[in-house]
């Protein structure tokens, strides 16, 4: 027998022996008990005793059997088998929008409108495109009154005229603007409180020209510039000319900002003459200030951390001064921008102007005193946001101290001195208090829809003067209401209430030789005025409106003698339009 086949015998009988060894472990009990061949005990008497013949020799050099192999190429086929289905599919169908006509946009838009005490109202809108982002545009308004209160001795008619003209140029790196306006307003002294027998004549004409440019930047460390000119003067040879000059830089530090505005700010003026017909009163002063904030931002808060410095140079009254105020404003997300929490700690120094004065009260006389009027600090704390869906809300109170604040008080009757068109008591003058001021307000706005927008705003002030004087033409109480309400595409109406209550003035008369005191005796009542507008949209193209003012039909006075017009109907047309 081979070496090899003895070796094929052996390892065939262990493999034999391995595949039935589990078979013979794994009897239970209960098997054996059924086998028919009783257990027995074999004793092994003799020891294996291995023999020479029975081991091979292996060989020294074993031969290697080296097989190459190739992969077969697999192909893989899909056998298809058809499947009855009963399933058809039906024809699918898309749901068309209903194509909403494009709407024609005019570029200009005129209107005209006629109603009683004379009154015409005219406004001219105009603008053209000159290229890509390039645009040229105009303004043209006319609102007069040929007056008509009762029991009035002097004319109460008024006028007032405006042209500007605005050119404007857009890219990808800034925003420039431009624009030039005139205006010419006519107003009479007719608040005289006492039949007088001197001749007066109350016109008074205030022109105003006004050069401005600014420009936004979208790139880059520098943000905003502009320059302002006005130049404003009245019939009685008063000038006043002011320039303005103001930037705004912005550095980014990490994740946040620094914002940095700078100012300059250059007033004079001229009346011919004071109030008591002495020399001509000049003032002047130029102001510069910067103003730096760093802003920074962490999840729902957001706070501005900054102060504003001035230094003011008043060349009339020969003195330098520094000012430094707080600027600093904090806000906190409470509810996901629902409640807001805000706070603010601010100041400022105020350039009064004969301009400002004259549009807020244009019965004031030609011999103001001008001056810049300060607040060292003003506390504001407060929450807004969200009562619903529709219903938004602010409310807030403050606390600020003002140095040298301006009011309105009616002059002095000048009954022993040389009389003139203004100081008969139908003219007012400023006075500088320092105050300081408590405010609550509260402010409600409705959304319930794109047609309906209401909004409601009441103030609460608390004045404490220094000295024994009073805060005069200021109420303690205003509130306001402003509703839109849009019917349909063609019906829109529009209005507005104003409350106000009572403020304090005077009656004062000269005295012979020495001034009368200043006595707080004359106290205006509060007064509430409604007003309506109506528009229809005739076509795309044409429109009518009717506008109703004073609704109560109340003669109140906003000024002391000044008793206002009475219910106003206006009606007339607008007509849009391209060149």
């Amino acid at each position: 027998m081979s070496l090899r086949l003895k070796k094929y015998l052996r390892f065939s009988s262990v493999l034999i022996t391995v595949a039935l060894a589990p078979n013979l472990q794994a009897q239970s009990p209960q098997s054996r008990s059924q086998d028919s061949i009783d257990t027995q005990v074999v004793n092994i008497v003799k020891p294996y005793t291995p023999k020479i013949s029975d081991a091979f020799k292996l060989k020294q050099t074993p031969s290697l059997f080296n097989s190459e192999t190739t992969q077969k190429p697999v192909k893989y086929t899909i056998f298809s088998i058809p499947v009855a289905s009963t399933f058809t599919p039906a024809k699918g169908t898309s749901v068309g929008l209903e194509k909403l006509k494009k709407e024609k946009l005019f570029q200009n838009y005129a209107s005209l409108g006629l109603g009683n005490y004379g009154t015409v109202l005219g406004n001219l809108y105009l603008n053209h495109r000159l290229g890509k982002g390039e645009h040229i545009g105009g303004y043209i308004e006319h609102h007069s009154s040929q007056g008509g209160i009762d029991d009035l001795q002097l004319e109460d008619d008024f006028s007032n005229n405006l042209v500007q003209v605005n050119y404007a140029k857009s890219s990808k790196s800034f925003v420039w603007n431009t624009d030039a306006t005139f205006q010419r307003q006519a107003v009479n002294w007719y608040g005289v409180p006492f039949e007088t027998l001197t001749p007066i004549d109350p016109k008074q004409v205030y022109s105003t020209i006004e050069l401005g440019s600014d420009v936004r930047l979208t790139k880059g460390f520098f943000q905003t510039g502009g320059i302002h000119l006005c130049r404003f003067s009245d019939a009685y040879k008063s000038q006043e000319t002011q320039l303005t000059g103001k930037t705004s830089l912005q550095f980014d530090v990490f994740d946040s900002s620094i914002t940095t505005g700078l100012k300059a700010d250059y007033l004079k003026g001229t009346f011919a003459k004071g109030y008591n017909g002495l020399e001509t009163q000049n003032y002047g002063n130029i102001q510069f200030s910067v103003a730096p904030s760093y802003h920074y931002v962490l999840d729902d808060l957001a706070v501005s951390l900054g102060f504003k410095a001035y230094y003011l140079m008043d060349f009339e009254q020969n003195k330098n001064d520094f000012y430094f105020y707080p600027n600093i404003e904090a806000s906190y997300a409470v509810v996901n921008s629902i409640v807001v929490a805000y706070a603010e700690i601010t100041g400022d120094l105020y350039q009064n102007t004969y301009y400002d004065f004259a549009q807020t009260n244009p019965f004031v006389s030609p011999t103001l005193d001008i001056q810049p009027s300060s607040t060292p600090y003003k506390v504001v704390v407060g929450t807004k946001g969200k009562l619903s869906h529709a219903v938004g809300y602010d409310l807030h109170g403050s606390y600020s101290n003002e140095n040298d604040k301006a009011l309105f008080r009616t002059h002095t009757i000048k009954n022993y001195s040389t009389p003139n068109n203004y100081n008969r008591g139908n003219s007012f003058g400023i006075v500088y208090e320092d105050v300081d001021v408590i405010t609550v307000s509260g402010a409600l706005e409705f959304d319930v829809s794109q047609k309906f927008n209401l909004r409601l705003k009441g103030d609460f002030y608390n004045y404490t003067v220094d000295s024994k004087s009073n805060v005069w033409n200021l109420p303690e109480f205003e509130a306001s209401l402003f509703l839109d309400y849009n019917f349909s595409k063609k019906w829109n109406l529009a209005g507005t209430v104003f409350y106000s209550g009572s403020r304090q003035d005077t009656t004062n008369f000269e005295g012979i030789f020495i001034p009368q005191p200043i006595t707080p005796n004359v106290t205006l009542d509060s007064f509430l005025d409604a007003n309506l507008q109506l528009d229809y949209q005739v076509t795309n193209q044409w429109g009518a409106f009717v506008k109703v003012h004073n609704i109560a039909n109340q003669n109140y006075q906003r000024w002391n003698h000044y008793p206002v017009q009475g219910l106003q109907v206006l009606a007339g047309a607008s007509y849009k339009f391209d060149f």
